[in-house]
């Protein structure tokens, strides 16, 4: 038994077992451990060429891309980790690649080189997710053990390949190594046990060292708990275009808000920490319609007494976030919890991957429910230095106002009159960014207009909060869902009127809410494709195969067509190879050649007209004797005898009388 192979096999089981903690399934790992020890046996080996190692990686590399877009794994604890079921997917690859190394004769007695590197990848690509308690230890441990096995593994091929003269012990040369291995094994270990310990530290130092205008990983996420002024331009950079949210309703979606902020500092909006669970009811109330699917759960935010509901099925990139109209009462989703915050953005760590919630919100609107003054007074709250010509602008902008909702009216109009809209805005040195918006009215965007509004606000004395979300306002023309883009982010202000309860604050200018220009039909339908092939996804993973018939139609006519296609295209290829490969080979023959070819085919499609084809395989004599016409089967049977004659007179004088006899036959077109 070769040592090197036993030392692949478990490295190749120590992969196999961190999968199986990490992703929570047997099914997988057990299968490559079985198979794995079935290579021991020499005669289920098998010589693999270069092309078939090229089909063969290629036909699994397939097979686990279809298998991730039709199936992805619910893990647990992974909803940071957004790549994981693709990298589980790639991980799941490359161990079969590694398997079919095990059984490939051409690595006998020696495993290549690439093996052990393989299982490296494995183990990045298994350890994009976020792991806790147990897990991470078990991790460190495979991870070590697999190190350690690499050595081991290249020092048995290394010395079998190339055997060294016996040499005299020293065990202090041993022990010097066992002691490096041990110092080197356990700086590993400290080190990863640090950054696992302090990594949202290391990535706030090493955004703000990169990136120090957007203050870290929390502003760059749009969404998190902190919002740097500037943060939202990101999403208008690179990816503009990209979809992060679909909404199937009846009725355009608006405004859809991700998260809302209550305290301001340096620049920074900051939400509050804590949440609580969303109840949980066992079937939806009175009146609500809805056609969800039986594996979900409903959630009952606040009031839902309504005789007409309007559903938003959404489907979101951004996982974890559940992003819905302000004052959502109802959700169904496929999670086994939803939290909200002081500020009732809703959030779930437990909501499956790659599928939608739907978000009820009544017609008819609820009577809104009463806010305690402890909640509305935390929305007043300001930062400790304000620049006195900021109070003083205050007042001026709200002289005469009384009511809330006259200084909401006022504060709106005074930014869409006065400021105008520019992505992006250049604040000198030393400057506060908000005050010197406020104070010298340069050009800005929606986060400077929105944080401007709520200041103002707050002066004035109106409860109000900084939100951050989607506008959806584009429809797709082919399918007719509801779009928001990259460039759909939007920052906006929520604030609290005695008689309305919670209202929606735009203040930005008009150029600078978001555009909802639709793009071209090429694009909408490659679009519309591409949601439909979500939902067939979906479909599929919950059994409706109804539904996932329905879903199919499209993609499907669209893969026969593509099959279609590419089969005529091959098969026009082809034709055309063909006749540049015949009219090659016709211009590389002498030119009495050509021109007996050519008579050939002129006698060959006068006969085709009168339905007599020569048969596949038949000699010239032999179709000669079945061509009633004298004449004519006379013809085939010169020019069998002139084929293959010496280039001479006698020779020429034959192609002139067959020339002149098919003349004359196609002249008189006569009967076969």
């Amino acid at each position: 038994m070769n040592a090197q192979r036993t030392i692949a096999f478990t490295m190749l089981s120590l992969e196999c077992a961190t999968f199986s903690i990490l992703s929570e399934t047997l099914f997988f790992s057990f299968s490559i451990i079985v198979l794995a020890a079935l290579s021991y046996f020499s005669v289920l080996r098998y010589s693999f060429s270069k092309r078939q190692v090229f089909w063969v990686t290629s036909a699994l590399a397939v097979l686990f891309i279809v298998k991730y877009m039709l199936y992805q794994h619910d893990f647990t604890l992974d909803r940071l980790a957004i790549r994981t079921p693709l990298a589980y997917a790639a991980a799941q690859f490359v161990m079969t690649v590694q398997l079919r190394q095990l059984f490939d004769s051409h690595f006998e007695p020696f495993l290549p080189a690439s093996f052990p590197l393989l299982g490296v990848i494995v183990f990045i690509l298994t350890g994009d997710i976020l792991v806790y308690g147990s897990k991470g230890l078990y991790y460190q441990v495979l991870v070590f053990s697999y190190a350690l096995l690499t050595g081991v593994y290249f020092q048995i091929g290394h010395a079998a390949r190339k055997p060294r003269e016996t040499e005299r012990s020293l065990w202090s040369v041993y022990v010097i190594r066992a002691g490096l291995f041990a110092t080197i094994w356990l700086l590993g270990w400290l080190t990863a046990t640090g950054m696992d310990r302090y990594e949202r530290e290391l990535d706030q130092l090493y955004y703000r060292l990169i990136e120090p205008r957007t203050a870290g990983i929390a502003s760059r996420a749009g969404f998190s708990t902190i919002s740097r002024l500037g943060s939202m331009t990101s999403h208008f950079d690179q990816g503009a275009d990209q979809i992060r949210l679909r909404v199937k309703s009846t009725d355009e979606p608006g405004y859809f808000r991700g998260r809302a902020f209550v305290q301001f500092l340096n620049s920074e909006w900051h939400s509050e920490v804590g949440s609580h669970n969303v109840p949980i009811i066992a079937m939806p109330p009175a009146g609500v319609r809805a056609s969800v699917p039986d594996d979900g759960t409903w959630f009952l935010l606040g009031q839902a007494k309504s005789p007409n509901w309007i559903e938003y099925q959404v489907w979101s990139q951004d996982p974890g976030h559940i992003f819905a109209p302000l004052n959502t009462p109802l959700v169904y989703a496929f999670a086994d919890s939803i939290q909200f915050d002081s500020q009732e953005v809703l959030t779930s760590r437990t909501m499956a991957s790659g599928f939608p919630y739907s978000v009820f919100y009544p017609r008819q609107l609820l009577p809104q429910r009463p806010e305690h003054d402890a909640a509305l007074q935390r929305l007043l709250q300001l930062p400790d230095e304000i620049d006195p010509a900021i109070k003083q602008l205050a007042e001026d902008v709200f002289a005469g106002c009384e009511t809330s909702e006259a200084k909401i009216q006022r504060v709106q109009a005074y930014f869409q009159n006065n400021y105008e809209y520019e992505l992006g805005i250049n604040v000198p040195y030393g400057e506060d960014p908000l005050t010197y918006f406020l104070r010298e009215k340069p050009a800005a965007h929606c986060e400077y207009f929105a944080s401007g509004t709520a200041l103002l606000l707050r002066l004035a004395g109106v409860p109000c909060r900084y939100v951050t979300g989607y506008v959806v306002r584009e429809r797709n023309a082919y399918d007719q869902f509801w779009v928001a883009r990259s460039r759909h982010a939007h920052a906006w202000v929520e604030a609290w009127d005695d008689n309305r309860g919670w209202v929606t604050v735009e203040s930005t200018p008009f150029a600078g809410q978001p555009e909802f220009e639709t793009p071209g039909s090429a694009r909408q339908y490659w679009e519309s494709f591409m949601g439909q092939f979500s939902r067939l996804k979906m479909a599929l993973q919950q059994g409706q195969w109804i539904l996932a018939m329905s879903e199919a139609q499209l993609p499907l006519l669209l893969l026969v067509g593509g099959v279609v296609l590419w089969f005529l295209v091959r098969w026009g290829l082809h034709l055309v190879l063909r006749q540049l490969k015949t009219r090659a080979e016709f211009r590389e023959n002498p030119l009495h050649i050509q021109e007996l070819h050519r008579l050939l085919s002129q006698m060959d499609r006068l006969l085709a007209r009168k339905r007599l084809v020569r048969e596949p395989g038949e000699t010239l004599m032999q179709f000669s004797r079945r061509i009633q016409n004298q004449e004519i089967s006379h013809w085939y049977q010169t020019y069998a005898s002139s084929r293959f004659m010496p280039e001479n007179e006698s020779l020429q004088e034959q192609i002139s009388q067959l020339r002149s006899q098919l003349q004359e036959i196609r002249s008189r077109k006569a009967s076969v």
